[in-house]
């Protein structure tokens, strides 16, 4: 059953996951290695290095500030302020490889019965299974890799190229290449590398730990009777996180909802409500000073 949060997290994946195919042909952000520089909203984004005769080091200086130092710092402060309130919700609301990652999941669930190759299998797999996942993962494998290389290369006729079979043999290496090492990721370490793998997580994740006052899935401990024999919102987890535990074992948790969602819809008869939600300030900061011992408590 889908809630609004999470029917508003699909507009909002796709639309991120199809600027992030597109950007480069629309021109809205690529690094052309043709020309050497960046495209920015159709425009070159050069850092204005070309010598000129009796150009002094403090006019170097400020032209590398005014065109890469201020933009970077700029993004950088910006990220770090919705991270330390937020966490990673980049990664469960935007991100394309968490996409990926959740329709994958999906996809292996309605075809072989659990949601990676490393589980255990929940149902029969469905005639022509494999087959039909090899393709599914083959097919995304090779729009990553060349949504990638139309960020180096001009993507119009890199896309007339691939339509005409007529790619020179240096970006046919490349797609052959990156394919394949999507394929192996997509099909065995996709969850690994959201969680030790990516960068971007990481740093957000770091950030997120430092603030005890940041969004995080809270818990009504005083109802933890009611899910005792429930693990729904572990199993839907696509981090493979378990909701209910502190923050320090949950560090990757993309914010995805994912696991509050599912609690409302288990607790749906239920007039209190579901015991998952949204929690932040002080709420958030007693949920790590109370929460290992009430969930130990209830355990016994």
């Amino acid at each position: 059953m889908k809630t609004g949060s999470q029917d508003l997290r699909l507009v909002t994946r796709s639309a991120f996951f199809w600027l992030f195919v597109l950007a480069p042909v629309l021109d809205i952000f690529r690094l052309d290695l043709t020309r050497g520089h960046f495209i920015v909203l159709g425009f070159d984004w050069t850092l204005g290095l070309t010598p000129v005769a009796g150009q002094s080091p403090a006019s170097v200086f400020s032209q590398l500030f005014w065109s890469l130092g201020l933009p970077v710092l700029g993004t950088l402060i910006l990220l770090i302020v919705i991270v330390w309130r937020w966490g990673r919700i980049y990664c469960g609301w935007l991100c394309p490889h968490f996409s990926m990652l959740e329709w994958l999941d999906n996809k292996m669930q309605h075809w072989i019965g659990r949601r990676s190759v490393w589980e255990k299998n929940t149902a029969p797999a469905r005639y022509g299974a494999k087959l039909v996942l090899a393709l599914w993962i083959l097919a995304v494998s090779f729009l990553w890799a060349v949504s990638l290389l139309s960020y180096l290369l001009p993507p119009i006729p890199l896309w007339q190229q691939l339509w005409t079979f007529s790619v020179p043999l240096y970006p046919l290496i490349f797609l052959a290449v990156a394919t394949l090492l999507f394929v192996i990721e997509f099909t065995f370490a996709r969850h690994w590398f959201c969680r030790y793998g990516c960068a971007v997580g990481i740093f957000q994740s770091l950030i997120w730990s430092l603030n005890p006052r940041a969004m995080v899935v809270g818990f009504q401990k005083n109802r933890g009777k009611d899910c005792r024999d429930c693990n729904a919102c572990d199993q839907v987890c696509p981090m493979r996180l378990a909701p209910r535990a502190s923050k320090q074992r949950k560090i990757t948790c993309t914010q995805c909802a994912q696991c509050i969602s599912t609690c409302a819809d288990v607790q749906k008869d239920n007039p209190a409500g579901p015991l998952l939600y949204w929690a932040s300030g002080d709420d958030a900061a007693s949920q790590e000073r109370q929460l290992p011992k009430i969930i130990a408590r209830e355990r016994d």
